[in-house]
């Protein structure tokens, strides 16, 4: 079974007739990795830091729940270490795990030095909250607002940055390369006619995910999959693509994105009830409503099924309204604007699309096997999740991951080098923009959502490889380019799910039900017009400086 290659480039150019830009260091993205990489980077570095939307429009201010770290009296970077590959099913890589983990007190003391504001205990010590999978409270939260504090201080501190030049609502293009090595990207800016040629000695990748291509998800409305399909584009591997974490709370109403409600309201006692008000969590699981995110969503889906209903029901009366207001203040307005009060009505609950597991495949220090190219975050597969994301691991991995990344430039040549790149897209596209996203939508819901079969992904496989045919030629505009790297996408993750005939993580086939380590306990890397996929047994992932920049 073998992805299609497509279209190397979304539009015809030449280089020498576009506007041109020069740094030193690419960052194509402004949550946490992006921020954070940048940052450090201008240190010693003339940075371009580029981002689609406004500066916090990322994945990372929506994130509610916070920062895991091994920070408390009775933590450890080795129960951490355990929590994490307990979650990740077998398919964690240790000695990344453990390089993340163990980074994590000195990186959010530095994140907190940036001016990030924890929420504090009676005693003044850092408040911390205990989210599903973890096996005591390790989770540093501001509220129930956490990335939103962290984009807002990272963000202030990125405009005050002279070594740092911002360039908002300006969309990914492409990668550009040459002679098998990435040396920048195309960047088209906001209201102009043809986009920027952008050389660079070194380009990051923190763009992020692609919840979007599921008809309900919590991501916002930038999260394409646009990274990953550039890279992929450019001949970078992708890795574990089949693993997308649903999260079992979003808040059952008629926002898109869907309303997150963090995990962190189970862990202080929030109860999951079906439609008989009966909790259901207990009897499936020794951490009940705290068991991980894929056992949880997937109960839920068996509750939803069982009782004819659209959502389960959160429970979180008992915890009075004191405590919720103070502690959940986010979530207790978005409730009582819907017309719910959180601290006497049952709060109508369902999954939904939540975090890209798989992504660029990465090395320890952030390398991707395309030369020039690192990335950071979720846009990422580095090895930390395994086939199921511990709860609050993501916004430490954008953290530490573009330190480790910065540290590796720092002793790197980093001289763009400016040539000429001509390219022809000959066709054009004969579908239209919103017509293939909603085929896309319903299709990965339908058929590549939490439960899956070999029939149905078999139907997908097929949808999906004639939408991006005939979406072919020359992309016209960024709804049509953000179309094709989300059908790209979408592609990718059915081809990979519909390869892995086990159950593991978030990766459920109801044809293949059990877990099976004989025959899967490897990773799946997939690269542009190579065919199979590569398998990449656990332990063998790429050390530090095996792939990418010399």
């Amino acid at each position: 079974m073998s992805a299609p290659a497509g279209p190397r480039y979304l539009l015809g150019f030449d280089t020498d007739a576009l506007p041109r830009r020069e740094c030193d260091v690419l960052v194509v993205g402004s949550g946490i990795a992006g921020l954070v990489a940048a940052l450090q980077a201008s240190a010693f570095a003339r940075v371009l830091l580029v981002t689609k939307g406004e500066l916090s429009e990322t994945n990372t201010w929506y994130a509610q729940g916070g920062i895991a770290g091994a920070v408390g009296e009775m933590d450890s970077v080795e129960l951490h270490l355990s929590d994490t590959l307990v979650v990740g099913q077998g398919l964690c890589e240790p000695e990344v795990v453990r390089a993340v983990v163990g980074e994590a007190v000195d990186a959010l003391a530095e994140l907190q030095q940036l001016g990030v504001a924890f929420d504090r205990a009676a005693d003044g010590r850092v408040a911390l909250a205990r989210e599903g999978g973890h096996s005591l409270p390790r989770v540093l939260h501001t509220g129930d607002a956490t990335g939103a504090e962290v984009q807002d201080t990272l963000s202030a501190v990125v405009r005050r940055s002279p070594g740092i030049e911002l360039i908002e609502e300006a969309f990914l293009v492409d990668l550009l390369t040459e002679n098998g090595r990435c040396v920048g990207a195309l960047v088209l800016e906001q209201g102009a006619s043809e986009p920027t040629a952008v050389w660079a000695g070194a380009t990051v990748l923190a763009t992020g995910g692609c919840g979007q291509v599921y008809r309900i998800t919590t991501n916002p409305l930038i999260a394409t999959g646009d990274g990953i399909a550039a890279a992929w584009r450019a001949g970078a591997e992708l890795a574990d693509m089949e693993f997308v974490q649903f999260h079992p709370t979003a808040f059952d109403s008629a926002s898109s994105p869907k309303f997150l409600i963090t995990e962190a309201l189970r862990g202080d006692g929030a109860y999951l009830l079906d439609c008989s008000e009966q909790r259901f969590m207990p009897g499936i699981h020794p951490l009940a409503e705290l068991a991980p995110r894929d056992v949880v969503s997937r109960e839920i889906e068996k509750v939803m099924a069982r009782c004819g209903r659209p959502n389960v029901w959160l429970d979180a009366r008992h915890l009075g309204e004191t405590h919720l207001r103070e502690r959940f203040p986010n979530i207790w307005e978005t409730c009582a604007e819907a017309g719910f009060n959180l601290a006497r009505d049952l709060i109508p609950v369902a999954p939904a699309a939540h975090y890209m597991v798989g992504g660029v495949l990465v090395d320890i220090d952030g390398r991707s096997t395309l030369p020039g190219l690192y990335a950071s975050g979720e846009v990422t597969s580095s090895g930390l999740h395994g086939a199921n994301r511990l709860a609050s691991n993501s916004l430490l991995e954008g953290l530490v991951f573009s330190r480790r990344i910065v540290r590796a430039l720092a002793s790197t040549a980093l001289v763009p080098g400016v040539s000429r790149i001509v390219v022809d897209v000959p066709g054009d596209t004969t579908c239209g923009t919103d017509l293939a996203r909603a085929t896309i939508q319903n299709t990965m819901s339908s058929s590549v959502g939490m439960t899956r079969t070999r029939d149905v992904l078999a139907a997908a496989c097929d949808l999906l490889t004639e939408l991006e045919g005939v979406l072919g030629g020359p992309a016209v505009d960024v709804e049509a380019m953000e179309s094709r790297n989300m059908a790209t996408v979408a592609g990718l993750i059915a081809r990979a799910a519909q390869y892995r005939c086990e159950s593991r993580g978030t990766h459920y086939r109801a044809d293949f039900p059990q877990r099976d380590d004989e025959h899967w306990r490897f990773r799946l890397a997939w690269r542009r017009e190579v065919g199979a996929p590569r398998e990449i047994p656990v332990g063998a992932a790429p050390e530090a400086g095996a792939v990418g920049l010399e």
